[in-house]
């Protein structure tokens, strides 16, 4: 196996809080770079998720979206919940919008 070098330049506070972490769980640098290489290629892909800070609110909002979806699926499954017709909650609601009014 033949062995190439790299150079890379990088934020020298990047480098030592990289090295620290590294050295914590056991690597060094070298080792460390070489695995996320290593994942790169096996995997033929960057190994973690990279999006846009618009990207990342939306599927926070969606993963928050599908829990209540699922809460609410086992809600309407189980047997002793209570249900409120349509009715109900409209006058519930006006109640609320008029004591808001007065407050």
């Amino acid at each position: 196996m033949a062995i190439s070098r790299i150079s890379v330049n990088i934020d020298e506070d990047v480098k030592q809080n990289a090295q620290r972490i590294f050295s914590e769980i056991g690597l060094d640098m070298t080792t460390a770079i070489d695995s996320f290489l290593r994942t790169v290629v096996r995997e033929e892909r960057i190994p973690y998720d990279l999006r846009t800070e618009r990207a990342y609110r939306e599927s926070v909002h969606q993963a928050y979206i599908n829990d209540e979806l699922d809460k609410s699926l086992l809600e309407a499954a189980d047997a002793n919940t209570e249900w409120t017709s349509r009715d109900e909650m409209k006058e519930r609601l006006a109640r609320r919008r008029e004591a808001r009014s007065h407050a």
